[in-house]
């Protein structure tokens, strides 16, 4: 349900780029597009309230990516390859800034209404071709989230300080690891139940996976 609402009604429907970089590119000329209010909402001031609940329950790109017959566990990687994401980011950022102030692109004349649909499908064509193979390389559906995805790295910040989280629920966690094994972002769900504390690890996505999974009914 979530890729034919999401990537084919809501941006079809009102002819516009939801992507990061369509969105900067339209900041850039002063709109304030309804794609600026989904940023806005989704994944600036919303996670204050659902942290990265966007990420597992709403984004098109992770919905294809879940899709995916991967069931081998996953290969380790190290964890500072998450910072590639700032590399990702700092693209999706950068090209439209080129095309305005260095290639003097006309977007009101070239893009609005006219391209955005062409942008926004080549742009997530781009998440794919990345994003599958990886999955299949690191046996990890996940994979292009934890290191490339420069989304992510728009929401930790609110994320980090929201009001709906994964928490105990009173049973005694009996530390059997299905909650740490089953999280898709690899996050140690057991020490936050444990010790009695909500889950608020960045990498959180609330897709409720570890609950369901819980032997003794303790998330």
């Amino acid at each position: 349900m979530i890729l034919p609402c999401l990537l084919l009604f809501i941006p079809i429907i009102n002819n516009e780029n939801f992507q990061l970089e369509g969105v900067v590119l339209i900041v850039m000329v002063g709109l304030f597009s309804k794609g600026f209010i989904h940023y806005a909402i989704a994944k600036i001031f919303g996670p204050l309230i659902w942290g990265r609940g966007f990420c597992g329950w709403a984004c098109w790109t992770a919905a294809i990516l879940d899709w995916l017959p991967i069931r081998n566990k996953k290969k380790k990687v190290n964890p500072n390859y998450k910072r590639l994401r700032f590399i990702t980011l700092l693209i999706s950022i950068v090209i439209p800034l080129y095309l305005i102030f260095v290639m003097n692109y006309d977007v009101w004349g070239n893009y609005i209404n006219k391209k955005e649909m062409i942008w926004m499908f080549a742009g997530n064509l781009i998440y794919y071709a990345v994003g599958i193979p990886l999955a299949f390389i690191l046996n990890d559906k996940r994979a292009f989230c934890k290191y490339l995805c420069p989304v992510s790295l728009v929401m930790i910040p609110a994320s980090k300080l929201s009001l709906i989280n994964i928490t105990p629920a009173g049973n005694e966690c009996i530390e059997c690891g299905s909650c740490n094994k089953i999280c898709p972002m690899d996050v140690d769900v057991m020490s936050y139940i444990k010790n009695n504390r909500k889950v608020t690890h960045a990498e959180c996505i609330l897709c409720t996976d570890c609950q369901v999974v819980c032997k003794n009914k303790a998330i």
